[in-house]
């Protein structure tokens, strides 16, 4: 999963009361005090301390959820994420910032070991929630639900242009000369089904209704994230049927359900949620006694 995908869910989670809610509390109570206590473990006062000198330039409330989360993933799940896997997705997030990874890196007050500690952190909380997906959510009802909108993988000639003029004359070519047409967007031609992240649904929509050799009309896609509008013309070159065997492309579906189920913010709150509550997480100071309201208040039933 890609790192800017999954961002800790904790870390965002609610406004900051401060470092300074945190000192107060120090005046009364000694580093040894515990502010948050689960099944076989704490956190206490001096727990709060170090974990804010490694991190910073982190809200006190995130430090707290985050160390609550470690210390129960960690407890159930850590031998399932390794240090290949940690170097691993470091590795590949440096490599997708280049240059600017040790000025976002300062810019957040990481360094290289303590972002390492918070990708550990993303690893098992990714493995935690996939796991409750697993054993949960691959009911015959949702693969029922997710069959009903799978179209199985198609080759096709996807044109992506900037403006609806380009777009229109490119269907014009499409449909007046089809060999030229082809030869010229060959760096265009993919393979696709609907469970792809990089076509836009609207053109994944236009694209299955097409028969081998047919050209859409101009398709309009909206950016969620920017508001840009993008149009596309799709040449299909080789379509398919997915039948009634739903049992083939059961994996598919699962992808499915998963993807909507991370993406599913609510979801994963309700099932960080269970795991407070499995933990037996109780918050002892009132300072932050509302920073897991937010997970568990919701749901992950459905």
């Amino acid at each position: 999963m890609k790192f800017k995908k999954l961002n800790i869910l904790l870390a965002t989670a609610v406004a900051a009361l401060g470092l300074v809610t945190l000192s107060a509390c120090g005046n009364n109570n000694s580093t040894g005090e515990n502010i948050i206590t689960m099944k076989g473990d704490t956190i206490n006062v001096g727990d709060f301390y170090s974990e804010a000198k490694t991190f910073p330039s982190m809200p006190a409330t995130s430090l707290l959820q985050n160390l609550t989360m470690s210390k129960m993933f960690e407890k159930d799940f850590g031998d399932k994420v390794s240090d290949k896997d940690v170097q691993a997705k470091f590795d590949d997030t440096k490599k997708q910032m280049g240059e600017q990874f040790a000025a976002a890196l300062q810019q957040q007050g990481f360094t290289e070991k303590s972002y390492k500690s918070y990708v550990r952190l993303q690893l098992l909380q990714e493995y935690a929630i996939e796991k409750k997906i697993t054993d949960t959510q691959f009911t015959d009802a949702n693969l029922k639900a997710a069959w009903a909108d799978f179209h199985p993988e198609v080759e096709a000639i996807v044109v992506p242009e900037t403006t609806k003029d380009a777009a229109t004359k490119a269907v014009k070519a499409a449909k007046s000369d089809a060999a030229k047409f082809e030869k010229d967007n060959a760096s265009n031609k993919q393979k696709f089904d609907s469970t792809s992240t990089t076509i836009p649904k609207e053109v994944q929509t236009a694209a299955f209704k097409l028969k081998n050799g047919e050209v859409s009309d101009v398709i309009e896609s909206t950016n969620a994230s920017t508001g840009a509008t993008s149009y596309y013309v799709v040449k299909m070159i080789k379509t398919s049927d997915k039948g009634s065997d739903m049992n083939k492309y059961k994996d598919k579906l699962k992808d499915v359900i998963k993807a909507e189920k991370l993406a599913d913010t609510t979801y994963v709150a309700g099932v960080i949620g269970e795991y407070l509550k499995e933990h037996n997480v109780t918050v002892k100071e009132e300072a932050f006694s509302t920073i897991f309201s937010q997970f568990t208040s919701s749901s992950s039933s459905k």
